[in-house]
């Protein structure tokens, strides 16, 4: 990272972002607590809808997260030798509503025992674990005993006492979404006098839900896996009934709640998951299908704009076209975003057949530096060397952006221009549909080498004959890409991967963009 990179991160950051971060690089991570328990609840009021589990339970009494092997917290501890991510997720608990009721039980009090202080402190895991508790409390309350209840419900007041004084304003975003989240859900299902000062956070937790939300509804930090999982803890906090604490907030909640919703097709396959637009991931606790199931919603189909966000989805004929149109969203949190303007995935009769590169990792190097880059992408890299559209630097990091201009919106055509930082040229891709065929027209402004890029999964077979692609899916559907006289492609395995873990291999279609631009088009036959 050079100086310059630095200070193109820097400007981004807000104030408060700015003071924050000097206070916790002061302090260090906020892993250890006033106290591992305290008084001020009694039990649950209202109970709040238990959050979508997450993890797989094994026949051994463990749970896979994330991928990996199963692991059993009352056998091999709370302290996992792995990484960040994995140890956050560990101690959210996502599973404990999966778990017999003994064994939950049994998980509680010895994570209350055994972990007073670390990681699972931090407030994101303890924002995480909160709900998660309180939605296993409301359904197993009144099989506890007397015994139980006091320590489990002592250490709960205990977690959002400390949540409340550590909310994540270094970071912002989705975590203090998250952590208001929590707080503002304690302070509505909870009884007892520690959930007044928790009720009153209803007004701050309205304020960030509309900030972070562009005007369509999308959720600015344009991943929709974390836009699924923020509107179910949205509609948790909406489900406790606001209004009888604080009115106008449980207005603006509600509003906000169905706009998030209105803008799920947006991002949305027939398949009922999301695009893997920046850090999302399949079959995720929250997909799209998923949320609105639980909450009586029906996912329209057809054509969907979420201009704001430039996310796009079309219906032409047998194709469904899910378009990003790039940007950063929400300037001074770009952790989750990758370099993927006018990048496309594409189901043919509800099967994927142009796929992103998705995530396997938040860790450092190759894999992380790969999923985020452009080249990953279904789009065109523009310049020698493959140069990313962002300055995209460790792994949450974004200097330099690129600028997204001239969109356009119809039924049947999609175009907009992309000039990626520091890019000698703009990119432009025109989408048009004339009732048989879908056109993908590429051009550089002005022209230098660029490369384009389409990445089908492994499984699907393609052969080049005549300056035509025969592709077969892995469903046998058949399709035909045709392209210009003499085009010389190139066909080779990529990396590609549907959530934390699990990799996806793809194969790469790749072309340079003539002078006069690249223009395919799909056929369904």
């Amino acid at each position: 990272m050079t100086p310059g990179t630095w200070l193109r991160t820097l400007v981004h950051l807000t104030p408060r972002q700015v003071l924050y971060q000097s206070i916790r690089r002061l302090r260090g991570p906020a892993r250890r607590p006033a106290g591992a328990t305290r008084e001020g609840l009694q039990g649950i009021a209202h109970p709040l809808p238990p959050p979508a589990p997450e993890g797989t339970l094994l026949a051994n009494g463990s749970v896979r997260l994330l991928g990996h092997p199963g692991y059993d917290p009352l056998v091999d501890g709370w302290e996992p030798d792995a990484d960040p991510l994995y140890c956050y997720t560990l101690h959210y608990h996502g599973w404990l509503s999966l778990l017999p009721l003994a064994r939950a039980r049994a998980q509680v009090e010895h994570w209350i025992e055994h972990h007073r202080e670390g990681v699972g402190w931090e407030p994101y895991p303890t924002a995480m674990r909160v709900l998660h508790w309180l939605g296993w409390l409301g359904v197993q309350e009144s099989h506890l005993d007397a015994t139980a209840r006091r320590v489990i419900f002592g250490s709960l007041a205990a977690q959002l006492a400390h949540l409340r004084v550590h909310v994540e304003h270094h970071l912002g975003g989705n975590h203090v979404w998250t952590d208001l989240a929590a707080l503002c859900s304690g302070g509505l299902s909870l009884a007892g006098a520690a959930t007044v000062p928790l009720q009153q956070l209803l007004p701050a937790f309205a304020e960030q839900v509309e900030a972070q939300l562009d005007p369509d509804g999308v959720h600015r930090e344009r991943t929709p896996t974390y836009h699924c999982l923020l509107a179910e803890q949205l509609a948790g906090v909406v489900a406790l009934n606001p209004a009888r604490a604080h009115a106008p907030a449980s207005a603006r909640l509600e509003a906000a709640l169905e706009r998030m919703l209105a803008a799920l097709p947006a991002f949305t396959h027939p398949d009922g998951d999301v695009a893997l637009w920046n850090d999302s991931q399949l079959a995720a606790p929250v997909t799209p299908q998923r949320l609105a199931a639980r909450l009586g919603r029906a996912l329209p189909d057809g054509p969907a704009d979420a201009v704001h966000a430039g996310l796009f989805r079309r219906q032409f004929g047998p194709w469904t076209l899910l378009w990003n149109t790039g940007g950063v969203g929400l300037a001074h949190q770009p952790g989750h975003i990758h370099a993927d303007g006018l990048a496309l995935e594409l189901s043919l009769r509800g099967e994927r057949i142009f796929v992103d590169a998705g995530v396997g990792t938040y860790n450092p190097g190759f894999a992380r530096d790969y999923a985020r880059s452009t080249r990953a992408h279904n789009t065109v890299t523009v310049g020698e060397a493959d140069p990313d559209q962002h300055e995209l630097w460790a792994s949450h990091r974004v200097g330099g952006r690129a600028r997204t201009t001239d969109l356009s919106h119809g039924p049947d055509l999609l175009e907009a221009r992309i000039h990626g930082y520091r890019a000698p040229a703009a990119h432009r891709r025109r989408l048009c549909w004339d009732g048989e065929r879908l056109t993908i027209a590429d051009s550089v402004e002005p022209h230098v080498p660029a490369t384009a890029r389409l990445y089908v999964p492994e499984s699907c077979n393609m052969l080049l004959r005549d300056n035509v692609w025969h592709g077969r899916s892995a469903r046998g559907q058949r399709f035909r890409i045709l392209t210009p006289r003499g085009t010389p492609w190139s066909c080779c395995p990529a990396h590609g991967w549907t959530a934390m873990n699990l990799s996806l291999p793809r194969r790469c279609l790749a072309a340079p963009v003539p002078p006069g631009g690249l223009r395919l088009e799909l056929l369904a036959d």
